[in-house]
C-alpha cells in the first residue's frame, strides 16, 4: 500500500502515473497530425525546474483528478461504502471506471479497501484517516472557492 512508502516515493508514483497519461494524450495528438509527415512523434519533455509550491499543488489536482473521485471521497466521509452501493449511487458511472478511481485511490493512500469475506464477497471502501479526510478538506476549499469566483455558482448576479 502506498501509506507505507515514503513522502518522495508517494510523489514520485503519483506523478508519474500523471506524466504517463499526459504523455499519451501528447503522443496520440503527434501520431494523427503526423500521417503527412512520416509519423514524426511530437513527447513534450517533463519539466525539472518546477517550483516546489506549484509541485505540490498539481500533485493534490492529480489525487482527485477523475470524474468520479470527488463524488467518491464526499460519499465516503458518511461511512464505509461497498462497489455496489457506489453503482447505485452514480448510475450513469460504469463499473470499469468506479473500480479504477477506486484502486487509485487506494494506490494514492485516500481509501482503504477492506475484505470482509466469509462465504460471500464483501468488501468495503473507507475513507483513510491521513490523507482521506485532509483531500476532503481539499474538496471543501475547491467547493467554496467554486460557489465565489465562477459564473454560473450560487453568487452569481441575475
Amino acid at each position: 500500500m502506498i501509506g507505507s512508502l515514503p513522502e518522495q516515493g508517494r510523489r514520485d508514483l503519483i506523478m508519474n502515473r500523471s506524466w504517463d497519461s499526459s504523455r499519451q494524450v501528447v503522443e496520440g495528438e503527434a501520431n494523427s497530425a503526423s500521417s503527412q509527415q512520416g509519423r514524426q512523434e511530437k513527447v513534450a519533455a517533463r519539466p525539472d525546474a518546477e517550483s516546489a509550491e506549484e509541485c505540490s499543488a498539481q500533485l493534490a489536482i492529480n489525487l482527485i483528478q477523475g470524474k468520479w473521485k470527488t463524488r467518491i471521497l464526499s460519499r465516503l466521509q458518511h461511512g464505509p461504502v461497498r462497489l455496489s452501493e457506489l453503482r447505485r449511487m452514480f448510475p450513469e458511472a460504469s463499473k470499469k471506471m468506479l473500480t479504477q478511481h477506486l484502486r487509485e485511490m487506494e494506490k494514492d493512500g485516500l481509501i482503504i479497501r477492506k475484505d470482509l469475506s466469509g462465504r460471500l464477497r464483501h468488501v468495503e471502501y473507507f475513507l483513510s484517516d491521513s490523507m482521506g479526510f485532509a483531500v476532503l478538506h481539499l474538496i471543501s476549499t475547491l467547493t467554496k472557492w467554486g460557489k465565489e469566483y465562477l459564473p454560473y455558482g450560487a453568487n452569481a448576479p441575475e
